[in-house]
């Protein structure tokens, strides 16, 4: 019998899987469709994460915002086996809902984590495995599969001896299986990952990629994957507005699962991390699986780029930086603005706002002629989303 959300939540209640989670089960929030209680969701296609031996669901597991444990074990029984999470996603609660969801299917699950080492921070071994072993056991397992250097802009973090020499280390301790890092800056990193000085660290990539954004490094994609470098794709739905523009829901076409086809019909990609917040999240986009890219797909990323292209902020773009005088971190504190409007992230959000140093924030903005606004080569009134995120997320 195929799993669909009546059978797994009569399973679930049953106490089958044992969980002690329903009790803080919200109610559902999908929305019915017509037969859907008899349809099966599940993955159909499994892919090499380079040459990592591993095999992963082309339609993969993202845990950056609020989510119940019991969706991420649906997402399992649907035959998604990759979770992506960090250290700094819900202040270490993600990690702790995935041990708690897959703890006893673990030898079945690839989970990779990501910690982050800030540009001022003293990165020191020892504080690097001592955070490393806290995920360890906040995800209740021995081992993480893969082991992502968080959110770097370049690769010189990944010289640091003090770093390599942890991880490396816990390697050899079976702590970590596979390393590589996550970015934004995709133009520099990937490049810089094909250099040999990086082999034998970089054996993963966690990068964006999607309609709007990316295409243009699709040759170091390329390059990147036939160096045997696992290419997860992650911010495919490029912003992610569609929940805010109704005119794109609709019962023929689902823009996510275009936006997610768009994506993996890319050969050179491995995977794509999509948040599961929901029920009708993991079914949506585990429709996806398998499923080669199609016209009607075109059509309505098409007129998703028309209506969104002048409101997106290309989360890699970087054109408006050395513009603005003050120095202002655009790039992120838009990020953060789309988190809050868009992906339903407010507390996170908030919380990315507040840790921002202040002289990066957009307190002189108001009185700015907006050399942020000429910069920008698509059309956003960069200056007003400033000014707006920026009283919207300071409490």
């Amino acid at each position: 019998m195929g799993i669909n959300r009546r059978n797994f939540l009569s399973v679930f209640t049953s106490g089958i899987l044992g969980f002690g989670f329903f009790k803080n089960l919200k109610a559902n929030s999908y929305q019915e469709r017509s037969g859907e209680e008899t349809q099966s969701f599940k993955i159909k296609k499994y892919n090499p994460l380079g040459n990592t031996g591993l095999k992963v669901s082309d339609v993969s597991c993202g845990a950056i915002s609020l989510f119940n444990p019991n969706v991420l074990r649906y997402a399992y029984e649907c035959g998604v086996n990759y979770f992506d999470t960090a250290e700094s996603y819900l202040r270490t609660k993600s990690e702790t809902f995935i041990g708690q969801a897959l703890k006893d299917v673990r030898e079945k699950v690839i989970i990779t984590t990501k910690h982050a080492y800030r540009d001022k921070e003293k990165i020191e071994k020892s504080s690097i495995i001592k955070r490393i072993e806290a995920s360890l056991r906040r995800l209740q397992t021995d081992y993480i599969d893969i082991a992502l250097v968080h959110n770097i802009d370049d690769l010189s973090t990944l010289k640091n001896e003090e770093l390599l020499s942890a991880y490396y280390q816990l390697r050899k301790e079976g702590k970590i299986r596979f390393t590589g890092f996550s970015t934004h800056n995709m133009k520099v990193t990937l490049k810089q990952a094909l250099d040999d000085d990086y082999k034998d660290f970089v054996q993963v990539i966690l990068f964006i990629y999607n309609h709007l954004e990316g295409k243009e490094i699709e040759p170091l994609i390329e390059k990147v994957r036939k160096r045997g470098i696992g290419t997860i794709a992650m911010k495919v739905f490029a912003g992610g507005k569609q929940g805010n523009l109704k005119k794109f829901i609709s019962k023929k076409v689902s823009y996510p699962q275009a936006a997610i086809r768009w994506v993996l019909s890319n050969p050179y990609i491995d995977c794509c991390i999509v948040t599961m917040s929901s029920y009708s999240h993991v079914e949506e986009y585990v429709a996806s699986s398998g499923k080669p890219l199609q016209r009607a797909d075109l059509k309505i990323i098409s007129k998703y780029q028309r209506e969104v292209s002048s409101l997106y902020c290309r989360v890699s773009c970087d054109k408006c930086l050395s513009s603005c005088p003050n120095n202002v971190a655009i790039n992120e504190i838009l990020r953060y603005g789309m988190y809050f409007e868009d992906y339903g992230m407010e507390k996170e959000a908030v919380r990315y706002y507040a840790e921002l140093e202040e002289k990066k924030k957009p307190l002189l903005c108001s009185n700015c002629p907006g050399y942020c606004e000429r910069a920008c080569p698509y059309g956003l009134k960069v200056k007003d989303r400033l000014l707006n995120v920026h009283e919207i997320l300071t409490v």
